[in-house]
């Protein structure tokens, strides 16, 4: 038990594909505006059926004609390396084999070939690729796009020669695809041998311009030359480096600090040259002398203060001892500041010597440096030449190659593509049912051409679904479109059982939405019957309406309140004043102007004939009085006005209403036309209840459902006099309001 009530909740919580609804029902309202449409303008396809009816006549009347068939294919090729120098656009290679084969001066070789001579002008590039009327053949070509073959149709006059010139047709195009491969080849070979011509002229000069530069440079010595000229640049760089050092430290030195610089060279190793070492060691010989005696002086020196200073401790200043003291240490102080004068000396000699140096090593270095430069030149010039020479002379052997491969190519067969099918003998062509099946195809095609420019150009309304999906108003009722039985004279119940049952169930459905509208609040009472345009059966719906709510037991005033073409006083054979306009214009009273025919329970208010302009009678204010002291009398007042866009009848008096009515003609009433009057009616405050789709045409799956009902509920009086049934439902309908 459990089990099924899941299963029951689980079918029960499936998703409905709304969606597909949505979409079928759109696609009956597309098939049904078509349906519609076709209906109306069948005379259409009546007058483009028309054409085959020539087209017959001249294919009667033609001369016999005789199909040959043949086919083309491309088959393998043998890749050879010469042979590939002669190629052809890949790309549609098929299609523009199939153009040459449809070309004139292809279809004219196969001709002279064929031995007749024709004044032929150029072949006709439509219809296929046939000729013009000069030409005696007429030429199909159908290039397969999954597939490598071609299919070729000759169309002739007699079998034997159609045959015969669809072969010499792929003859001569075989004939012709050589030809153009050896003229290609033949203006190849021609570029290529200019081209080695004039490398080898390039090849002689540069060869003369090398043996020239040799004859008048030693390559061998200029390329020693460069070589000793760069060591020994090399050299005088790291000399004058190491001389420039030696002069910075000269000039920041005091002769005090040179004993201690010479004990750390002696100390470091150097990457001198034994020459460079040489001259050091001489330079530090010649101030060994003086450096000596300058140290062991201030030594000396040290040692007397040292003592004097002990001395002082206890001796007094005048004391021999320290005066013998004080003498040395002057003594000292001479011999240091003569051996310092000399270290002084010899360091200055040292430094200007380097400086020389220095100048004589720059002036050997740009000397040098521009020997070597000039060798490097001349050396970068001979590899120039030679690298010319070497390029020109490849290049040349490549175009001798070429024009070898040239030659090859030309002499190998390199035909992509053959017969496959030689022409097949020409049998006889019946054209005539190819030519009707293309000209009753192009004429269907040309009728639902217009058909489709037809339907661009309408934006009405055909089905109920499409009213529903363009106007945001509800849809209160639809009136079906069929034949109505006029009645003659004063409208009565028995013209009104006469109608069709569709029509009056349509009112009857119509009458419902009024009597339960609002949900059981309060009904209207007051309603305006409207339309955008005239021609939408506003008139015809009112009229009705009210006489089906009459029927119901519901006491209804129908106004006329079109006073510029008020009509509906016609149908109850009533005189038009006076009316509406004399009421408005205080001429009349309303219990003299209202109509009672003889439909019970229905009263009419004609339009009367207005003497001032009606946009400025309905703005009076005896309108208000008469629709109170109406309202008095009758249950509902139909009121039927102008169209909304024609006047401002109706929308002056839609504020002054209980609710709307707008009517919309179904395959006439334009959407961007229904949508300005609504919006009008929007902008006065107008309460619009709904619309009635009038003349609505059923599509064919909601009008056979119709039928079942209509034959099984369709009522007609059994016997004369007896209560109408119909009546009586309608009044058990009434009386719920």
């Amino acid at each position: 038990m459990e089990n099924n009530q899941q299963l029951t909740t689980s079918v029960v919580n499936l998703p409905i594909p709304a969606d597909r609804f949505v979409a079928a029902s759109k696609l009956y309202g597309q098939l049904h505006r078509w349906r519609l449409l076709l209906g109306k303008h069948w005379w259409l396809f009546v007058v483009v059926f028309l054409i085959p009816v020539p087209v017959w006549w001249v294919t009667l009347n033609s001369p016999p004609a005789y199909e040959s068939k043949a086919r083309m294919w491309l088959p393998g090729k043998l890749d050879i390396r010469e042979g590939r120098l002669y190629t052809e656009e890949l790309i549609d290679y098929l299609g523009t084999q199939a153009e040459l084969l449809r070309s004139p001066e292809v279809q004219r070789r196969a001709l002279a070939r064929l031995g007749r001579q024709f004044a032929t002008g150029p072949a006709d590039r439509g219809g296929g690729g046939g000729t013009n009327r000069s030409f005696p053949f007429k030429v199909k070509v159908e290039d397969a796009r999954k597939s490598s073959t071609i299919v070729l149709r000759a169309i002739g006059a007699e079998p034997a020669s159609t045959r015969d010139f669809l072969n010499n047709l792929m003859e001569e195009y075989l004939s012709f695809k050589s030809e153009a491969r050896v003229k290609v080849s033949e203006r190849t070979t021609a570029s290529i041998a200019a081209q080695v011509a004039e490398l080898a002229r390039e090849l002689k000069t540069q060869q003369e311009k090398l043996h020239e530069f040799q004859s008048s440079n030693n390559i061998v010595f200029l390329q020693e030359q460069g070589n000793s000229a760069g060591s020994y640049l090399a050299m005088l760089n790291r000399r004058l480096a190491n001389l420039q050092t030696e002069l910075n430290l000269l000039r920041k030195l005091l002769p005090e600090q040179w004993i201690e610089t010479k004990a750390f060279q002696d100390t470091v190793p150097s990457d001198k040259s034994p020459a460079d070492e040489g001259a050091a060691r001489e330079m530090l010989a010649s101030l060994a002398g003086p450096q000596g005696e300058l140290f062991k002086a201030n030594q000396q020196m040290q040692l007397l203060k040292a003592k004097r200073d002990e001395l002082s401790r206890f001796l007094q200043p005048s004391h021999p001892k320290i005066i013998k003291l004080n003498e040395d240490i002057q003594t000292q102080e001479r011999l240091a500041q003569i051996s310092r004068d000399e270290a002084v000396k010899q360091m200055t000699h040292r430094r200007q010597a380097i400086e020389l140096e220095i100048q004589n090593l720059q002036a050997a270095f740009e000397e040098w440096d521009a020997k070597a430069i000039q060798a490097s030149r001349k050396i970068a010039d001979y590899d120039r030449i030679r690298q010319d020479l070497q390029r020109i002379q490849t290049a040349y052997d490549k175009m001798l190659g070429l024009i070898q491969t040239v030659d090859v190519g030309r002499a190998v067969e390199q035909e992509n593509i053959g017969i496959l099918e030689p022409a097949s003998a020409a049998v006889p062509l019946n054209r005539m049912a190819r030519n009707l099946a293309a000209s009753f195809a192009g004429s269907l095609m040309l009728g639902f051409g217009f058909l489709y420019c037809f339907a661009m150009f309408r934006d009405d309304f055909t089905s109920f679904t499409e009213l529903g999906d363009h106007l945001a108003e509800q849809v209160v009722g639809q009136v079906p479109a069929i034949p109505m039985k006029t009645p003659r004279g004063e409208l009565a119940l028995d013209v009104l059982e006469k109608q069709r049952f569709e029509f009056l169930e349509s009112f009857r459905n119509i009458r419902s939405s009024l009597l339960f509208a609002n949900n059981g609040g309060t009904k209207p009472r007051t309603i305006i019957i409207a339309s955008s345009l005239p021609e939408e059966g506003k008139s015809t719906v009112a009229l009705y309406l009210a006489a089906t709510m009459a029927m119901g037991n519901s006491r209804v005033l129908l106004v006329d309140a079109d006073m510029r073409r008020g009509k509906l006083h016609e149908f109850f054979g009533a005189a038009s004043s006076p009316g509406l306009a004399e009421i408005l214009n205080k001429e009349s009273s309303a219990a003299s102007a209202i109509v009672h025919p003889e439909l019970h329970n229905l009263a009419l208010l004609p339009a009367g004939e207005a003497k001032r302009n009606p946009g400025e009678l309905v703005l009076s204010s005896q309108w208000g009085r008469l629709l109170a002291e109406a309202g008095r009398q009758f249950d509902y007042i139909l009121v039927d006005t102008p169209p909304v866009l024609a006047t401002n009848d109706a929308v002056a008096l839609a504020s002054k209403v209980d609710v709307v009515l707008f009517v919309v003609r179904a395959s006439y009433t334009s959407a961007r036309l229904a949508r300005g009057a609504l919006e009008v009616l929007r902008q006065r405050h107008a309460n619009v209840l709904g619309l009635i789709f009038n003349r609505a045409v059923s599509s064919p799956y909601e009008y056979h459902g119709y039928q079942r009902y209509r034959r099984a509920y369709g009522w007609k009086p059994r016997e004369a006099g007896r209560e109408n049934p119909l009546a009586v439902h309608s009044a058990s309908e009434g009386n719920g309001k």
